[in-house]
Protein backbone atom coordinates (compact mmCIF):
# COMPACT_ATOMS: atom_id res chain seq x y z
CA UNK A 1 0.00 0.00 0.00
CA UNK A 2 2.91 2.50 0.67
CA UNK A 3 4.27 2.09 -3.34
CA UNK A 4 0.39 2.90 -4.01
CA UNK A 5 0.24 5.67 -2.13
CA UNK A 6 3.64 7.13 -3.08
CA UNK A 7 2.64 6.68 -6.71
CA UNK A 8 -0.76 8.14 -6.62
CA UNK A 9 0.33 11.15 -4.41
CA UNK A 10 3.15 12.06 -6.91
CA UNK A 11 1.00 11.83 -9.83
CA UNK A 12 -1.60 14.16 -8.07
CA UNK A 13 1.12 16.29 -7.35
CA UNK A 14 2.02 17.04 -10.58
CA UNK A 15 -1.30 17.44 -11.82
CA UNK A 16 -2.07 19.83 -9.19
CA UNK A 17 0.51 22.00 -10.97
CA UNK A 18 -0.50 21.44 -14.42
CA UNK A 19 -4.50 22.24 -13.52
CA UNK A 20 -2.75 25.63 -11.91
CA UNK A 21 -1.31 26.17 -15.14
CA UNK A 22 -4.11 25.78 -17.16
CA UNK A 23 -6.39 27.33 -14.58
CA UNK A 24 -4.06 30.89 -15.61
CA UNK A 25 -4.29 29.83 -18.89
CA UNK A 26 -0.36 29.35 -19.45
CA UNK A 27 1.61 26.71 -21.46
CA UNK A 28 1.45 23.49 -18.92
CA UNK A 29 5.32 22.74 -19.09
CA UNK A 30 6.02 26.06 -17.82
CA UNK A 31 8.25 26.10 -15.10
CA UNK A 32 9.04 22.56 -15.27
CA UNK A 33 11.41 22.00 -12.05
CA UNK A 34 7.76 22.83 -10.02
CA UNK A 35 6.82 19.48 -11.91
CA UNK A 36 9.44 17.49 -10.18
CA UNK A 37 9.12 19.38 -6.58
CA UNK A 38 5.20 18.52 -6.94
CA UNK A 39 5.60 15.04 -7.44
CA UNK A 40 8.35 14.50 -4.84
CA UNK A 41 6.03 16.37 -2.25
CA UNK A 42 3.10 14.38 -3.39
CA UNK A 43 4.99 11.21 -3.20
CA UNK A 44 5.97 12.25 0.43
CA UNK A 45 2.45 13.19 1.43
CA UNK A 46 1.31 9.84 0.25
CA UNK A 47 3.78 7.87 1.90
CA UNK A 48 2.98 9.92 5.45
CA UNK A 49 -0.43 9.27 5.17
CA UNK A 50 -0.57 5.44 5.40
CA UNK A 51 1.62 6.32 8.37
CA UNK A 52 -0.50 8.73 9.86
CA UNK A 53 -4.17 6.23 9.27
CA UNK A 54 -2.06 3.57 11.19
CA UNK A 55 -1.66 5.45 13.95
CA UNK A 56 -4.91 6.95 14.04
CA UNK A 57 -6.63 3.14 13.85
CA UNK A 58 -4.11 2.15 17.06
CA UNK A 59 -5.30 4.89 18.75
CA UNK A 60 -8.93 4.60 18.22
CA UNK A 61 -8.48 1.04 19.00
CA UNK A 62 -7.07 1.91 22.09
CA UNK A 63 -9.53 4.54 23.36
CA UNK A 64 -12.44 2.02 22.34
CA UNK A 65 -10.44 -1.07 24.77
CA UNK A 66 -10.30 1.80 27.43
CA UNK A 67 -14.15 2.03 27.28
CA UNK A 68 -14.59 -1.71 27.29
CA UNK A 69 -15.49 -1.88 23.67
CA UNK A 70 -14.20 -3.93 21.17
CA UNK A 71 -11.89 -2.64 18.61
CA UNK A 72 -13.46 -1.34 15.41
CA UNK A 73 -14.66 -3.91 12.68
CA UNK A 74 -12.03 -5.27 10.06
CA UNK A 75 -9.18 -3.30 11.63
CA UNK A 76 -6.43 -6.25 10.42
CA UNK A 77 -7.96 -5.68 6.61
CA UNK A 78 -9.03 -1.60 6.72
CA UNK A 79 -8.53 -0.26 3.46
CA UNK A 80 -6.42 -3.54 2.68
CA UNK A 81 -3.80 -2.63 5.07
CA UNK A 82 -2.64 -5.34 7.54
CA UNK A 83 -2.14 -3.63 10.74
CA UNK A 84 -0.38 -5.53 13.33
CA UNK A 85 0.17 -4.61 17.10
CA UNK A 86 3.32 -3.43 18.49
CA UNK A 87 4.94 -5.18 20.77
Amino acid sequence: MGLTAMIVGSISGTGMHMMNNALQKVPLSRKPWLHVAYFFIGGYVGQKWVTLERELVLDVNEIRADKGMPPLVGTNRMLGLKYQEEE
